[in-house]
């Protein structure tokens, strides 16, 4: 034997030996060395130092021994960095060393399932059940591929097998409770949150998912208790800023809710939906600057993510402040991410509308008819269209489209009343005055409106006397605003 193969030799032991000792100031040694650099590459690891771990993984993996943890480890360590074709190779030789190694089996179907090998996965928890029938960690693998297939009922069952054959794993009751919450089975769900917040300290992720079913339960003041809760557990999560938030805007507690986006700012909390959020408690109170400044906020700090709704909303605002370019360009942005965003495409409706184009801005409404929730606005700019383009059977078509989704609105009786005006259709505009005249309190505009069609009315042998009481109601409220004294006269001499 030469002298460089002993000295090499030495070198070696040394190093392992070196290993080891570092090793014991982190944990305690077993008596077998290779679980002790098992257990180092586990510390090393979850102290984020991956590259160490793995090699010292290999070096125990090299051992002479049956146990294939150190295989498994490694291969979790690939599935952690998604290279999940490397970890299944571990898992394979894991599998290999130790043909009764259930957890390889279940890591190596979790590796196939995010390769979208579903079928294969399954067929490796099967696997692992024949070995052990009560395996818990193959029905919570298996439940969660189902998950991933969106298949909630089944995966139920399988994360229901894994609770009651390891009913301490606190994560696969969390899993289970999710996909309850998911079926939309609250009550379920809410007794397994309940019971992992008592079992746990500071579970922040327990208490946000409390109130999130309380939020679904429409139960509003245990969301905000419980949000509250889970945001002075974990100040830097997003998730709980944004559904207390949103509750808050249900409850139409503007100023609390600006508050929470606030402060979530002020933890340097960086969502894009929070600014969304946030931008649309102004843009609801008309105040369209102070919208536009959260908004391009949210795109400042989250530069790499487009979303629909920023942009639509954006272009929405920039039209409101006559920012006709700005309204054009985010429009564009927005149709470009969802071609049929309806906000976008109100937005490049009403600029058409504003530049004469009627038949551009009638296409774009078209698709805009498609949203059941604005079939009402979307009709009175139809309508408007049809008018101007000198189209009135469908202008007045329209009108009464839009006074079906929203017949109380009104702006658009009595735009649909002129329209009649301006038609003769002096019988028709009355009936729908009826209706105006039950929504108004003797506006001006309204009681001029009353006056010049029941005028109309006169002049074709009708009662005058509506036409003469509401001219000197008009006198008497707007003495300085009366522009009718000839008409009035004219009434009063028949």
């Amino acid at each position: 034997m030469s002298d460089k193969f002993l000295k090499d030799i030495i070198k070696k032991v040394k190093k392992y030996d070196n290993t080891v000792k570092t090793y014991t100031k982190l944990g305690k040694t077993p008596s077998i060395p290779y679980r002790a650099f098992i257990n180092y590459a586990d510390n090393l690891f979850m102290l984020g130092c991956t590259e160490m771990a793995e090699a010292l993984l290999n070096n125990a993996a090299n051992f002479a021994s049956p146990d294939s943890n150190a295989l498994i480890n490694l291969g979790m360590i690939k599935q952690t960095s998604d290279e999940h074709e490397k970890a299944i190779e571990y898992f394979k030789k894991a599998y290999k060393k130790d043909p009764l190694n259930v957890k390889a089996l279940c890591l190596w179907g979790n590796s196939l399932t995010a390769l979208h090998d579903t079928e294969n996965a399954i067929k490796k928890y099967e696997k692992a059940i024949e070995i052990n029938p009560k395996s818990w960690e193959a029905y919570l693998y298996w439940g969660l591929t189902l998950i991933g297939e969106h298949k909630y009922s089944e995966a139920k069952e399988k994360l229901e097998l894994a609770v009651e054959y390891n009913p301490k794993e606190i994560r696969t009751l969390f899993l289970l409770a999710s996909i309850e919450t998911e079926l939309g089975m609250y009550d379920d769900a809410l007794l397994k949150y309940i019971f992992i917040i008592n079992v746990t300290d500071n579970n922040f992720g327990a208490y946000h998912n409390i109130a999130y079913i309380y939020f679904k339960k429409k139960e509003y003041e245990k969301t905000i208790e419980y949000a509250q809760k889970s945001i002075g557990i974990a100040p830097f999560k997003v998730e709980s800023y944004l559904l207390l938030g949103d509750t808050y805007l249900l409850q139409k507690r503007y100023k609390e809710a600006a508050g929470i986006y606030e402060c979530g700012e002020k933890n340097n909390i960086k969502s894009i939906f929070m600014y969304i959020s946030w931008g649309s408690i102004f843009q609801m109170k008309g105040k369209y600057q102070e919208a536009i400044d959260k908004y391009l906020k949210g795109i400042e700090l989250c530069s790499d993510q487009a979303n629909a709704e920023l942009y639509g909303r954006l272009a929405g605002c920039y039209y409101e402040i006559g920012d006709i370019d700005n309204a054009q360009m985010y429009a564009n942005k927005t149709i470009e991410l969802e071609p049929k965003n309806n906000m976008a495409l109100q937005v490049v409706s009403d600029i058409s509308i504003q530049k004469g184009d009627f038949q551009k801005a009638l296409q774009t409404l078209e698709i805009c008819l498609q949203k059941s929730k604005t079939k009402a606005v979307t009709y009175h700019k139809m309508a408007k269209c049809y008018f101007m383009l000198g189209d009135v059977e469908k202008s007045n078509d329209c009108f009464d489209k839009s006074l079906e989704y929203n017949r109380n609105e009104k702006s658009v009786l009595y735009e649909y009343i002129e329209s009649l005006l301006y038609q003769k259709q002096y019988v028709l505009a009355e009936k729908k005055l009826n209706i105006l005249e039950k929504l108004s309190n003797d506006e001006l505009e309204i009681l001029s409106l009353v006056f010049r069609v029941h005028y109309n009315l006169a002049q074709n042998a009708y009662n005058k006397t509506k036409a003469i009481k509401t001219a000197q109601k008009i006198k008497e409220q707007y003495p300085d605003k009366f522009r009718y004294e000839e008409q009035y006269n004219e009434l009063i001499m028949i």
